[in-house]
């Protein structure tokens, strides 16, 4: 049998050469803090999403996991077979463990060489306390997605006991809306005719919480300056100051000048392939599902507002195409806990429309209609 085992490991090992198995390039890693928990006053304590760490492939990995029990405490160690981590990748995950240290779970990610070549993940969480889930997904730039979700079993329990959800996505008596002004400092985002989508994105990010903030309404931002702000600090900023909206301003790019217009996106959790739970029973896993179905329907909603309502302000004067909404995996609206929107408020390689962005009476026009939009998702107008 010894023998057995033995050629069975070698001829997988030797097929797999046959086959050319190449390194699989982790490209990008992000983890989302969740709002505090440790909280009792707080809104957080009604919030199911705890964080989520999410890697980029070039091509899918293999996954081998784990779990083992520890008393009340989990340990759950997964291997991705073959992944290959550049340096700076390497800080960011050691960046993730130190992060993850002050949480009610812990993780520690490191990429191993020896006697196997792959990426180690090892989670260690209270087994009452927090399940984790996995899903697949295919980026924009056909990258390979991988996320790990992870869930506050303790209000699922609640919500068990109560016989009723009592997740609360939108305060509308005191509403917090957080303005993601995108890209900034080191990251330009699309540049074409002078024009910096940073530059757009920022401009029109401060119109928009000066229009708010005129209707009494508390409103966060991502930056107020030109300075480099990393996609999941974004996310964990929200987060942490428990937004009841989140609104992301981009403008487009492509490699065609033809293409304009204004599109809107939110995020599908169709979109996801769904992967392994781990300590999480049937009724957890429904309750996990209506969470985040919820937060989807609420965020087409608020698309739906935004993005008619800044049709509406701008074709008041220009022809402005409209590209519709549409749902995506971005990062920023994947990885927020509350509704949340991501708005391209024209492209910058379209000779005509750049001309218009880089105009600050259009970029007042742009801010006017999305603040109307949100003003009208809360019930203000």
């Amino acid at each position: 049998m010894k023998h057995y085992i033995l050629l069975m490991l070698s001829l997988g090992f030797f097929s797999g050469i046959l086959r050319g198995e190449k390194s699989i390039v982790l490209r990008k890693v992000f983890f989302h803090q969740g709002a505090p928990s440790d909280k009792k006053e707080s809104q957080s304590s009604h919030r199911i999403e705890l964080g989520k760490l999410v890697f980029y492939f070039e091509y899918e990995p293999h996954i081998e996991s784990s779990v083992v029990a520890k008393g009340n405490r989990t340990l759950q160690r997964l291997f991705l077979p073959n992944v290959s981590v550049s340096n700076e990748l390497k800080e960011n995950l050691q960046q993730i463990h130190k992060t993850t240290k002050e949480l009610s779970y812990t993780m520690q990610l490191s990429a191993k060489e020896h006697p196997r070549k792959g990426l180690e993940i090892t989670f260690i969480y209270p087994t009452d306390k927090v399940g984790v889930k996995y899903n697949h997904f295919q980026s924009i730039g056909l990258q390979k997605g991988l996320a790990f979700q992870f869930y506050n079993k303790e209000v699922i329990h609640r919500i068990k006991q109560l016989g009723k959800s009592i997740i609360t996505t939108a305060s509308l008596a005191s509403p917090h809306v957080f303005i993601d002004c995108g890209h900034g400092g080191t990251d330009c985002g699309a540049v074409a005719h002078s024009i910096r989508e940073k530059d757009i994105s920022l401009e029109v990010g401060l119109r928009i919480a000066d229009q708010l903030r005129t209707c009494g309404i508390m409103v966060g931002l991502s930056r107020e300056t030109d300075v480099t702000v990393a996609l999941d600090q974004r996310t964990s900023l929200a987060n942490k100051q428990e937004a009841d909206l989140f609104v992301s301003i981009h403008a487009n790019a492509t490699t065609s000048k033809v293409h304009s217009g204004i599109e809107t996106y939110f995020f599908n959790p169709t979109l996801l392939k769904s992967g392994d739970c781990f300590v999480l029973n049937s009724f957890e896993q429904e309750q996990v599902g209506n969470v985040l179905h919820e937060k989807s329907s609420k965020s087409n909603r608020l698309a739906l507002c935004v993005h008619d309502a800044l049709l509406k302000k701008v074709r008041s004067q220009y022809a402005v195409k409209d590209r519709r909404i549409k749902s995506a995996v971005s990062q920023v609206l994947f990885g927020t806990q509350m509704p949340s929107i991501l708005v391209e408020v024209g492209f910058v390689t379209h000779p005509q429309e750049a001309k218009l962005l880089s105009q600050k009476s259009y970029q007042q026009q742009i801010a006017y209609g999305i603040a109307s939009g949100i003003l009208h998702y809360l019930g203000y107008i």
